[in-house]
């Protein structure tokens, strides 16, 4: 079984890209358009790992953070933003993320700090950490 990433970003571009990239990393990826559907998602999918825009209409990546602990759903959580404030205010929250990335994200660094996360291991094995 392949380690389930949350992406959500109300952005149909930057979803796409930073899905198929986590797909072609070996990833399976469950899409969330906006806040409401990343917590659905949550819910439905338990995913280990959750990249959260922090900017989106509704609940942003942060609220969606939280929902995720009230759910008692352990994740790694990574916010993104291109609006340097927010990137400030979600850094300055207790939302529970380990980290957060200017927009556009750059995706080597991504990696990099992905598999420094779960070390030299495969995403399938990721599930289990």
């Amino acid at each position: 079984m392949q380690a389930n990433v949350l992406v959500a970003d109300d952005d149909p571009a930057q979803l796409a890209e930073m899905s198929e990239f986590l797909e072609h990393a070996g990833f399976s990826v469950i899409r969330a358009h906006d806040g409401h559907h990343a917590v659905e998602m949550i819910a439905r999918h338990r995913p280990r790992i959750m990249m959260l825009d922090v900017n989106m209409p509704g609940w942003d990546g942060v609220r969606v953070a939280d929902a995720a602990r009230n759910l008692d759903h352990r994740a790694v959580i990574i916010l993104m933003t291109g609006d340097t404030d927010a990137l400030k205010y979600a850094i300055s929250t207790d939302c529970g993320a380990v980290m957060a990335f200017p927009k556009p994200v750059e995706l080597p660094k991504l990696m990099s700090f992905l598999k420094s996360t779960f070390g030299e291991i495969e995403p399938e094995a990721a599930i289990n950490l």
